[in-house]
């Protein structure tokens, strides 16, 4: 598994992470994080060749955005 391989995982853990903490505490700040994470994971380089995934993320990201401003 190449670096960036790896980096894009850890991501995507981190995303998980942070959506399961959100489901036990939503906040406004935690759904801005998770927006941010995945406009992380959006622009990096292994997404860039996942179709499919790279369509999910961006409608996950619009969602959270929506989200972190109400």
């Amino acid at each position: 598994m190449t670096n960036n391989a790896k980096n894009f995982n850890q991501l995507e853990d981190w995303l998980t992470i942070l959506i399961n903490t959100y489901s036990i505490q939503p906040s406004t700040s935690l759904a801005k994080i998770i927006s941010y994470q995945l406009n992380q994971l959006i622009l990096d380089d292994e997404l860039k060749f996942i179709i499919d995934k790279r369509c999910e993320y961006i409608a996950m990201q619009k969602y959270w955005r929506w989200v972190s401003l109400l």
